[in-house]
């Protein structure tokens, strides 16, 4: 692989790790150190031949490794930092080398770092799904755990590798494996990362929703609702979470969010408690499954209404006011009680229809005789 142009892609060749932090929502109690070490820059190498077999390995140049290896050197050896070889080639996707590497002897699952992470954790960390196949290729075990407890689904969750959760999952992973603490990774995600993903991925692959993690008992609504993560909160909802499981406190999703003064987080859960507590009566479940229709019905009657008071025989503009307020105020609260925020998406549509409805109706009964006597 050695070729022209090999200084130039020491100097620009770029081996730094996936920036350390939980997704949007911050990053980790402390940063990792090994990640940080490998996200700074490389002396600027014009000779390949002075490479000493790490910076050979986090640049790829794979003439040099092996000459270094075949000269002796044990691809079991840390460096002074804890590192084997394979988690450098791992962390910058060297693919080769790693092949290289294990058929030297390297082990798949060494430990190093100051995270005492395997090379597949460092390979998740930094979203290298072709490195992460081809180490589980040859054996690496996807349960073990790292420094800060972390298994490999957990780790590809923190940091929002949605193909690498797919790929861990089809290969056998627990959707509702546990970490240290016993959060699983839907839990982690709810708490960690503010944003329908992952939290949204996971859902669609059916995880234990009013499962609790070994310390706080919490759910994964509770560590959405303690995250102040509204759409997590929005999704687990929909899903159909528990709004009754109490944790080591005593505390339900409800009594949480009151605590935390995050009134939009309480509105939802009391308007989903409202309308499962509805959903006893078949008269709300007929409304529910109606519910696009009479919208529909709802703004037809409307915008009539707001019509035949403008067209009110009247002087005073003030009594037309009045009833416009009035007429829009009981529309605004009718969708609202009656099905819940969720129906609002809806009202830009209904609006839409609507209006062209009244359009045909207007064609029809003023201009159509008219053309028709034409």
């Amino acid at each position: 692989m050695e070729g022209p142009g090999l200084g130039s892609q020491c100097r620009n060749h770029s081996h730094g790790p996936h920036p350390p932090g939980f997704g949007r929502h911050g990053v980790c109690a402390h940063e990792n150190k090994e990640l940080a070490k490998a996200r700074e820059a490389l002396p600027l190498i014009e000779d390949s031949s002075n490479c000493d077999i790490v910076k050979a390995t986090q640049y790829g140049i794979f003439e040099r490794c092996k000459e270094l290896v075949e000269a002796g050197y044990d691809v079991r050896q840390p460096d002074k930092e804890n590192v084997s070889l394979l988690h450098w080639a791992a962390i910058n996707n060297r693919l080769d080398l790693v092949k290289f590497y294990i058929s030297k002897g390297a082990v798949v699952d060494q430990l190093g770092g100051d995270l005492n992470s395997t090379p597949l954790h460092w390979a998740i960390r930094q979203g290298h799904l072709p490195m992460v196949i081809l180490l589980l290729q040859y054996g690496a075990d996807p349960t073990l755990i790292d420094g800060e407890g972390f298994s490999s689904i957990h780790l590809a969750v923190l940091f929002q590798h949605m193909p690498i959760i797919a790929y861990l999952i089809s290969k056998g992973q627990s959707v509702n494996m546990t970490d240290l603490n016993g959060q699983t990774p839907l839990m982690l995600s709810a708490h960690k990362v503010l944003g329908p993903e992952p939290t949204g991925f996971l859902l669609k692959f059916n995880p234990s929703l009013n499962v609790v993690d070994k310390i706080h008992q919490n759910t994964p609504l509770h560590w959405a609702v303690a995250a102040g993560n509204v759409t997590a909160v929005d999704k687990l909802l929909e899903a159909g979470s528990s709004l009754d499981i109490r944790n080591v406190k005593g505390e339900t999703p409800l009594e949480m969010a009151l605590q935390s003064k995050n009134r939009l987080i309480i509105h939802m859960l009391k308007t989903e408690a409202k309308m499962r507590a509805n959903k006893k009566f078949r008269l709300w479940t007929w409304l529910q499954k109606c519910e696009l229709f009479l919208l529909l019905m709802l703004s037809v009657i409307t915008m009539w209404a707001v019509g035949y008071i403008l067209d009110f025989n009247s002087d005073s503009w003030l009594l037309k006011g009045c009833l416009l307020i009035t007429l829009l105020f009981l529309t605004s609260l009718f969708p609202r009680f009656l099905f819940g925020y969720k129906c609002l998406v809806y009202l830009p549509t209904v609006f839409l229809l609507s209006s062209i409805f009244w359009i045909f109706v207007t064609w029809f009964i003023l201009f159509f005789p008219h053309i028709l006597q034409a």
